[in-house]
């Protein structure tokens, strides 16, 4: 179809899905009622950060009335696998959902009660007796580096588990040439997200057949269906995975292996009862995941023109106490190692670290927030010591347009760009001048606002790795039904397919019904999910192929039903017609009885109008790579990645510049005005990527001067 043909592709229409919501008719994990008994769980968590497990006594809980099962790391060792490592190879995973024989974080999962009501799992946890041996925790990251540091696996003989090096271009001339080398320490803090609903689980176990049936809001279908199977010790067939309404997700609920697998250790001792644990606001903050934490020290060489380089960096990542995610904030930073500029000559070495703090977990946005915050900060450093304005120091060093396509030093494409041009929309958007100004105004009367801004490339869909599917079906009411392995959590997914759908398919919106994932019925792969902003590839992509072949197929049986030649076939308003006579016509909803009901009837037309696709990105990569003639090299690193797992097959770019006034006395800081031009790429719906913009905002505003988990030298943690 030709855009020009779109009707609905492009607009913006409500977002179908919150009717539901508003109107409260949204199904979540906690609001499903199940046929059978419903057991309630409590966790007893660790209130040391570094302590040996001595004993751990569940004698006296088991006799609380009500009280059905209690589990231990005994249980855990007895029939689940440690948690796996998603990064990390080197060193081997001890880690189980339950502590065995060590805690290393406060929050450290230690026991979970199963009883008939949430009061009486609580008062059960209390009963239960455990002995702690003390050791001494390491909270800061470069402490945790040293040689006499306390370990936290005592096996690995260090708390430094990955270890990133590369160095690109002639970084030893850059710094000769250099007029100028400046150094700078940078800290970017701990954050992480909280959705308006808790992970909440419901596990039951099929003991006769080895089976297990989680009701989750996990974000990541594909992944946990893979890691649960390792875990589990079972084949993904024995396992089934429902997924009702999510509400928000930020990435913490990617990986939800504590929450997931405890309620199963306890569904396996009460079957086949229902086993439920809704997170709490307190065990969420303490110990749901949060982002990595970041060290840097940084090194660039400039001229007095205010052109760069070259820059070292080492950056040091706190992945908190656990190897499972440990890793990928640190290799995420090769993927924009230079951002927006041209700077060629970069020497990188990174290392992750873990401490006695609570483990990192995915969350908004993984590593490349860290990346930009160096990048952007070295950016203005620069300008501040040179004596330069921070937007001149970026249009002297931006990738030039004509460079695109544009192999980055670690061996990205940035496939299309124009920063230069992104910024000065900004900067007139802003009134920039106009600012500066009354920035010099307010200075000279003892007011403090500054400006800031922010040029950064983002990457999306990784390549090859990310592959999903979709199935499209029009029953025959003229329904169109759509089962995805992405579900939506707040992410308008089935907006985007609706417009979609009846577009290509000359159906109504309100006659396309988006479906709850069900790993059961819906396809799924190991990347399956709503994660690192792969919606808009794999996701897209496979739905347009899904809706274009029964497009086809309606305009066959159309054809046939109106002895009309398929090319002068239209469907829109849920009928097909000939395009220059509208009296002959026939319904969708006809055309899918035809097809289900009388298949061989049809010559050459496949029976019913269901489709199934699953694809990935790999395809478009191939040809965009074959049609760019890069080296040989390059290419190498782009696929295999440098220091890194991922390329991204499309990288949007932003500009932010923000005026803030700060009261001295108080601290209190005023946002004045904050301008985003986003150079977005082709937009499916303008309504939905405005809210997207505005809730990525507030979470960046959150990061930056709010949201913060520090820990005393004991690992307490205050918010």
């Amino acid at each position: 179809m030709e855009e020009k043909k779109f009707k609905w592709i492009g607009k913006p229409m409500k977002a179908v899905e919150d009717y539901r919501f508003i109107t409260g008719k949204g199904v979540y994990v906690d609001d499903i009622d199940f046929p059978g008994e419903v057991l309630y769980v409590a966790i007893l968590r660790s209130p040391y950060a570094h302590a040996r497990l001595l004993k751990v006594d569940v004698s006296n809980a088991l006799k609380i009335p009500g009280v059905k099962a209690v589990v231990t790391g005994e249980d855990a060792v007895k029939y689940t696998n440690p948690i796996p490592a998603y990064a990390v190879s080197k060193f081997k995973p001890e880690e189980y959902v339950l502590a065995v024989n060590k805690v290393r974080y406060v929050g450290d999962p230690i026991a979970a009660v199963a009883a008939t009501d949430r009061a009486t799992a609580e008062d059960a946890i209390e009963a239960i007796e455990v002995e702690y041996e003390p050791l001494k925790p390491v909270v800061n990251p470069e402490e945790a580096m040293k040689l006499d540091a306390p370990l936290l696996y005592e096996s690995y003989g260090t708390n430094v588990v990955a270890h990133y090096e590369a160095k690109w271009g002639d970084v030893e001339k850059a710094f000769k040439e250099a007029d100028l080398v400046i150094k700078e320490k940078l800290i970017l803090q701990r954050y992480s997200s909280t959705p308006l609903e808790p992970v909440a689980v419901v596990a039951q176990y099929d003991k006769n057949n080895d089976k297990y049936t989680f009701w989750a809001n996990a974000q990541m279908p594909g992944h946990v269906m893979m890691v649960l199977s390792q875990m589990l010790r079972v084949p993904t067939t024995n396992i089934r995975l429902i997924i009702p309404d999510i509400g928000g997700g930020f990435g913490i609920k990617t990986r939800p292996w504590r929450q997931m697998v405890i309620p199963a250790l306890l569904a396996r001792k009460v079957t086949p009862s229902y086993v439920k644990y809704i997170e709490t606001r307190t065990e969420h903050m303490m110990a749901a995941g949060m982002s990595a934490g970041l060290v840097a020290y940084i090194e660039v060489a400039v001229k007095k023109d205010g052109r760069i380089l070259g820059f070292k960096l080492h950056d040091i990542n706190d992945d908190g106490a656990s190897i499972q995610y440990a890793g990928t904030y640190a290799s995420m930073h090769a993927t924009l190692i230079n951002g927006c500029y041209d700077i060629r000559n970069i020497e990188w070495t990174s290392d992750t670290v873990l401490t006695n703090t609570c483990p990192s977990m995915p969350n908004r946005g993984v590593g490349k927030p860290g990346i930009v915050y160096i990048i952007e900060r070295m950016i203005d450093i620069v300008a501040r010591e040179l004596g330069m304005d921070p937007a001149e120091i970026r249009f002297k060093n931006f990738i030039p347009k004509e460079k695109f396509p544009y192999v980055t030093p670690s061996g990205r494409v940035y496939d299309s760009g124009n920063y230069a041009e992104t910024l000065r929309k900004a900067l007139e958007v802003f009134e920039y001048q106009k600012w500066r100004e009354y920035q010099k105004e307010m200075i000279s009367k003892g007011k403090y606002v500054g400006i800031g801004i922010c040029s950064y490339v983002h990457g999306a869909s990784a390549t090859a790795r990310e592959i999903e599917g979709v199935s499209v079906k029009i029953d025959p009411t003229g329904k169109v039904f759509v089962e995805s392995g992405s579900p939506d959590m707040g992410t308008s997914h089935a907006t985007a397919y609706t417009q979609i759908l009846a577009d290509f398919l000359g159906v109504n919106p309100s006659d396309v019904v988006m479906l709850h994932f069900d790993s059961e019925r819906n396809p799924w792969t190991p990347y399956s999910g709503t994660h690192a902003n792969k919606f808009s590839g794999p996701d897209i992509e496979v739905m347009v192929e899904a809706a274009q072949k029964l497009r086809e197929r309606l305009i066959k049986l159309a054809s046939f039903k109106l002895n009309v030649d398929p090319d002068l076939i239209e469907l829109s308003d849920g009928r097909a017609y000939h395009k220059y006579d509208p009296s002959k016509s026939v319904s969708i909803a006809e055309l899918a009885k035809t097809a289900y009901q009388n298949p061989g009837l049809l010559p050459d037309i496949e029976a019913g109008l269901e489709v199934t696709v699953i694809g990935s990105t790999k395809k478009a990569m191939e040809a965009f790579v074959q049609n760019a003639q890069y080296e040989i090299g390059a290419l190498h690193q782009l696929v295999t990645g440098h220091g890194s797992p991922t390329g991204y097959l499309t990288y949007p770019n932003s500009v932010h510049i923000a005026a803030i006034e700060i009261d001295p006395d108080t601290g209190q800081i005023n946002v004045l005005k904050y301008v985003i031009v986003h150079d977005i790429g082709k937009v499916i719906n303008p309504l939905v990527v405005e809210g997207q913009v505005h809730g990525g905002l507030f979470h960046g505003i959150g990061a930056a001067i709010y949201e913060e988990f520090k820990y005393d030298s004991n690992s307490v943690c205050s918010i």
